[in-house]
């Protein structure tokens, strides 16, 4: 053996030694990875990560959702430790980007040698052949370029790298199922996972109600009408969550609100296998439409806020009531829609620096985004039309017009936008958007007459459309650092103090109060409504006088919750946006007012999240796709929400 061999030899064994040596730092992850199989532990997905390692990775936090500093890859179940304050997450892309979890990573039985510590670069002869491949497939298979980059299909060629230096060359066609494979695959996993995510919500609805969306649509290829479900719930650990649910197919009968009602019923009770009194413990999210309205009638519904924006648009810039008093207000959202509609048409678009956007009534914002997208190219589109001999095309969109409108609707925009957001609770942010924008349409000195007209035309038909309702109400005052509610009149809050209090009230009479968030409560036991309107829960005879005339004891300060809250310091972390970080923080000193802002921030302020199961279904039903079945189109955007 020669000296170099001996070298090499003695440098292989140190290292191999210093890979399986127990250090304490690999005891604990060598623990760590026991505890998840165990079930002592568990992972969940990084919903916030956005680089490409987060396909493979998950956070491993205790059964309760706090993280122990630790991620696990789940391929080869490698457990690194993680905490993005202090060790970042660069040796999890070096993990990702090497294959690492092929040899098990640190906490692997399997000898490490010294090529396992140093970085393997994919050698560029390597990647120009994967790219060639990569538009290969684009093409051959008629793919968006896009596809290659989604999460989906970098899991997909990750296993594949895994399987072939695992087990050598193997042939493509003998490993990937074919199609029917794959659909029945998708029905069965869709299947598991909706199971397991309606009992997270019935142990949910136990202590608290939940906020549910609903919508409908119809395909454009074979006219079938669909009817999503979406659940909006937060969870003991003071998680906001939203899921959906359903995407069913609607009876071929006429979309009244009996048969909406009887359908709806259908899906929770007898698909999903949710109690009976399911209707009872949700709060319905939905737009305007005569037949939503009718159908949850019997029970308790609020009014989609981005919808409620959408008509107060619609109607203030009606061209045809504009054209009568500010004409020329009327002429430039005409000639903005025109032009548009002649730029795609001519295939102009491709000329400009930006994409122009078009009006659309059904969708929310884009008047707003189809003027803001002109106004962003206008010089542009001057030069391109003059050239062509036709400027006359802009000569009704008023540059002064135009941008008062940008500037005047955007507001209305960001307000949209905020209010359809289901990562965080929304319900709160209903009352200060609305004062928003109401001083917003308040007509200003420096406004020509034209511009007050538009403002005064907003403001009225905010008033006649957006109404605030008492859970409104209580979701702004269960915002910490707005608690005392300064905004409404003294009588006003009374009556919300008084409203919180008797949810308090009802929290004890039923026996459910909890000093933790995960106690379960008494199968027995109904769930109460946060607001008594529309409440369809049976009531004792003449409760509402017992309410209003029956003795008031006085109880002590320290036993008030709501005096107690009022009292405290309602400093609040970063922006003062977290509501849920602060009811966390404080669940054992008020724990049925934290109790109260769990079920009370469950409900979205809006039903976007049907909107957004929709445009989804327009990418999955597409025209080389009409054979799908409706279950199959159900379980298809069951796991795109899931997954």
């Amino acid at each position: 053996m020669t000296d170099m061999t001996v070298s090499r030899t003695h440098a292989h064994r140190r290292f191999s030694i210093s890979a399986t040596h127990d250090s304490p730092h690999v005891q604990i992850m060598e623990n760590t990875k026991r505890k998840i199989a165990d079930g002592q532990l568990k992972t969940v997905k990084n919903t916030r990560g956005k680089a490409n390692f987060w396909a493979v990775f998950q956070i491993v936090t205790t059964l309760n959702d706090e993280p122990t500093g630790y991620a696990q890859c789940t391929i080869c179940k490698a457990v690194l430790s993680y905490d993005s304050k202090k060790t970042g997450s660069s040796h999890l892309q070096r993990h990702f980007e090497r294959g690492g979890c092929i040899g098990g990573g640190p906490t692997s039985s399997k000898q490490m040698s010294v090529s396992d510590f140093l970085a393997k670069p994919t050698p560029s002869r390597v990647k120009s052949l994967i790219t060639d491949k990569c538009v290969n497939f684009c093409c051959m298979d008629i793919r968006s370029f896009e596809t290659v980059a989604g999460n989906g299909f970098i899991q997909l060629a990750q296993e594949l790298i895994n399987v072939g230096a695992a087990h050598g060359r193997l042939s493509a066609t003998s490993l990937l199922p074919d199609s029917t494979t794959i659909s029945r695959k998708c029905k069965e996993l869709a299947t598991a996972k909706r199971g397991d995510m309606v009992e997270e919500i019935k142990g949910v609805m136990s202590l608290i109600n939940v906020g549910m969306t609903t919508d409908m649509w119809t395909d454009d290829h074979r006219k079938i009408s669909y009817m999503s479900i979406t659940c909006h719930y937060v969870t003991p650990q003071y998680d906001m969550k939203s899921r959906v649910l359903t995407t069913t197919s609607f009876p071929n009968e006429a979309k009244t609100a009996d048969n909406i009602r009887k359908e709806l019923q259908q899906q929770l009770v007898s698909v999903l296998g949710f109690d009976a009194s399911v209707m009872n413990c949700v709060v319905w999210v939905t737009d305007q439409g005569a037949n939503y309205v009718a159908a949850l009638r019997p029970y308790r519904r609020l009014d989609c806020q981005d919808h409620l924006y959408n008509t107060v648009l619609r109607h203030a810039l009606n061209p045809d009531e504009l054209s009568e008093t500010v004409p020329e207000v009327a002429e430039t959202l005409q000639a903005a829609k025109a032009l548009v509609r002649y730029l795609k048409q001519s295939g102009l678009t491709s000329r400009l620096s930006k994409t122009v956007k078009q009006m659309a009534e059904t969708r929310f914002s884009t008047v707003f985004l189809t003027l803001e997208s002109i106004e962003s190219v206008y010089a542009e589109l001057q030069e391109i039309l003059q050239s062509r001999g036709e400027s006359q095309r802009l000569h009704d969109v008023s540059p002064d017009v135009l941008a008062f409108l940008v500037q005047f609707l955007r507001p209305f925009y960001d307000a949209q936008r905020e209010l359809e957001g289901d990562k965080y609770p929304t319900l709160n942010l209903i009352v200060p958007w609305l004062h928003k924008l109401k001083l917003h349409c308040q007509p200003d000195v420096s406004d020509t007459p034209s511009q007050a007209i538009i403002r005064q035309r907003h403001l009225e038909w905010i008033i006649k459309k957006v109404h605030i309702q008492p859970l409104h109400k209580l979701a702004i005052f269960l915002w910490p650092k707005f608690s005392q509610l300064r905004m409404f009149t003294n009588a006003e809050r009374d009556d919300i103090f008084q409203l919180a209090k008797r949810q308090i009230a009802r929290f004890r009479e039923e026996g459910t109060a909890v000093q933790g968030a995960d106690q379960a409560a008494a199968a027995s036991i109904s769930v109460s409504a946060p607001v008594a309107a529309g409440h369809a829960a049976k009531k004792r005879a003449l409760a509402e006088f017992e309410e209003e005339w029956e003795n008031i004891v006085e109880q002590d300060e320290d036993d008030d919750e709501v005096q107690q809250y009022m009292r405290l310091n309602h400093n609040m972390e970063g922006d003062g946006r977290d509501v849920l970080l602060w009811w966390k923080q404080h669940e054992t000193l008020l724990p049925q007012l934290s109790r109260l802002a769990r079920s009370v921030f469950s409900v979205p302020a809006s039903s976007s999240s049907s909107e957004r199961v929709f445009s989804a279904a327009e990418r999955v039903i597409e025209e080389r796709r009409t054979g799908l079945k409706p279950s199959t189109v159900d379980a298809i955007l069951f796991l795109h929400d899931a997954l």
